[in-house]
């Protein structure tokens, strides 16, 4: 397969089923997006990832403490690994040079993160760097490969809320710094292409931008508020959309920021009918995928507001997606 991202015609996205043991794969290369193939993982899938070639899936199972790596090149796709972590995962991130994924594990108070050796013919964990007290969230890895943020710190009376950042330019992660951040409980964190930014969005509240490459990253703008249920950041790191909380008997809150004018200015905010919740753009940004309870609502992100193009119901609830 030349092209595992697109094979006779069909263009892929993925969900686990958090209850459940699997994997689903949508063909949305049609008109209205397909399931084509279930995929069996472990137990309670939850976050996954691709890498950048997208002949890669990584599965996060919580409930099996284990990662699924799936071949998404063979049809159907197939499980070709499946790498114990020994601890709780929460989250995790593959390098942009393919060769290695970052997990974070364990609860507040006990935890770690733990990295995976991809370039191996059988994946191994190849270390595991213990970090007390770190609130486990998202992961992103800088365009360059050498440093690792995570949405959350060490957690103390000085700094609760936070991103860390490591250098994982050794074997095992170095902290660089905790840096505090202005809203609370951080859920997701992005680094744009260029790798000047670094993007974290709370699920208390808000957008905190920092300078990716500054030691320590330095902050840059705030911007804001209501829980946050779910965000993206376009393919070319100029736009974030971010889903807030529904509101009992109203409708689905939503912001759109450009990130690429610092300091960030007012969003464009607008409403639907659906329920915010785990969203990823397409290749060329101009859709928006995101589960709402068990369906899949597909944005026309070329409209102002975007509009609802599409959606479809799933089988079960869905923890995570991915392209």
């Amino acid at each position: 397969m030349t092209n595992p991202h697109r094979r006779n015609g069909q263009q892929y996205l993925y969900f686990p089923q958090k209850t459940g043991d699997s994997v689903r794969v949508m063909d949305i290369g049609k008109d209205k997006p397909k399931e084509v193939e279930t995929i069996k993982v472990g137990i309670q899938p939850e976050h996954l990832v691709t890498n950048r070639s997208k002949t890669r899936l990584y599965v996060m199972n919580r409930g099996s403490n284990s990662i699924s790596i799936i071949d998404t090149t063979t049809a159907p796709m197939e499980v070709i690994a499946t790498v114990a972590l020994g601890a709780e995962p929460y989250a995790i991130a593959v390098d942009p040079e393919q060769s290695r994924a970052f997990v974070s594990c364990g609860p507040m108070d006990d935890g770690s993160i733990k990295i995976i050796d991809l370039s191996a013919a059988s994946p191994v964990l190849q270390n595991s760097t213990p970090v007390r007290g770190l609130l486990f969230r998202g992961l992103a890895v800088s365009p360059d490969s050498k440093r690792l943020f995570v949405a959350g710190g060490p957690k103390d009376d000085t700094i609760n809320d936070s991103i860390s950042v490591y250098d994982i330019t050794g074997s095992a992660p170095v902290l660089i710094a905790a840096v505090e951040g202005q809203n609370e409980s951080p859920e997701f964190v992005y680094v744009n292409p260029a790798g000047s930014f670094a993007i974290a969005s709370f699920r208390q509240g808000g957008i905190n931008v920092f300078d990716a490459a500054a030691t320590p990253p330095v902050l840059l703008s705030t911007v804001g508020s209501g829980e946050v249920n779910g965000s993206a950041l376009s393919p070319d790191g100029k736009l974030l959309v971010m889903g807030y909380a529904e509101p009992a008997g109203g409708e689905g809150n939503y912001a759109i920021y450009n990130v690429s004018a610092i300091p960030l200015g007012t969003g464009l905010f607008f409403t639907s009918t659906y329920a915010p919740g785990p969203m990823t753009f397409s290749p060329d940004g101009a859709r928006l995928y995101m589960i709402s309870g068990t369906e899949l609502v597909t944005y026309d992100m070329t409209m102002h507001p975007p509009e609802v193009k599409d959606n479809v119901t799933l089988t079960g609830p869905a923890g995570g997606i991915t392209l």
